[in-house]
């Protein structure tokens, strides 16, 4: 949904054309029906992880991170799409240096998305869940700071952190996989979406958890920018995950991709 009183962008859709014979979409057009779509063929019936998706943008030539930040490889549409991705999951699933990095907050600002998902038969704040070594996190962060969130850290850490003002619960494990895999036994989570950072997805993905992938390319070249980084960092894969392309959308020169693993 855009920001209140704005008109929703329409994008060009390259892949799959509408059906109606139009040239342009809406993000909430666009995502009509993922959240329904099953777990990728290659998955076993019998594996108890959610369904995975990674959401990221970056330039054109790789990079992820313009000053630290993310924000500079943004745009209106790109965020348009972002949140709409976020008022369709179970819950996000983020770095706790991305946390700290980016100053997190309710997953889920506008009331009107919050209401939607009432009406759907889902809790109006998606679960935030860090994935962090330790529990050192600042209570006044605006996530942890807010009565409305509840947040789940898997961790490795038998500590706890500081009293805050969101709901916050600990799966402890000495694992990703094994605290996803918790995650969606304890909560519920079937569709869960993970928004970086680079370490994190390269986890993942070294480990076979990714089932698909959302990448925003923006039209600019960053060149060898410090702290630049790229999609999947510090984890060799076993060999290249393959991908397929479902979805191309364009707008202003910015593409809009979704991948799905074969």
């Amino acid at each position: 949904m855009s920001a209140e009183g704005a008109p929703e962008p329409r994008f060009r859709a390259l892949i799959p054309r509408p059906p109606d014979g139009h040239e342009t979409i809406t993000a909430q057009e666009a995502l009509a029906g993922w959240r329904e779509e099953s777990v990728p063929p290659s998955r076993e019936k019998t594996d108890p992880l959610p369904r995975l998706a990674l959401n990221m943008a970056a330039s054109l030539d790789g990079r992820i991170a313009v000053g630290g930040r993310s924000a500079p490889l943004s745009s209106p549409a790109d965020r348009v799409l972002f949140h709409a991705l976020r008022a369709r999951t179970d819950a996000i699933l983020v770095g706790a240096r991305t946390v700290r990095i980016e100053r997190y907050g309710p997953i889920i600002k506008d009331s009107g998305t919050r209401a939607q998902r009432a009406r759907e038969g889902l809790p109006e704040q998606p679960l935030a869940v860090i994935a962090s070594r330790s529990v050192e996190f600042d209570p006044q962060l605006p996530l942890l700071a807010d009565p409305g969130s509840h947040v789940v850290i898997i961790t490795p850490s038998s500590e706890e952190m500081a009293p805050c003002a969101a709901t916050v619960d600990y799966i402890r494990t000495p694992t990703l996989r094994e605290g996803i895999a918790e995650l969606s036994s304890r909560h519920g989570v079937r569709l869960l979406l993970c928004e970086g950072g680079p370490s994190l997805s390269g986890s993942l993905a070294a480990d076979g958890l990714l089932d698909e992938l959302f990448l925003s390319r923006a039209p600019l070249l960053v060149g060898d920018e410090p702290g630049g980084g790229a999609v999947l960092e510090g984890h060799a894969l076993r060999e290249p995950l393959r991908l397929e392309l479902r979805t191309l959308l364009e707008l202003d020169g910015e593409l809009y991709a979704r991948y799905v693993r074969l």
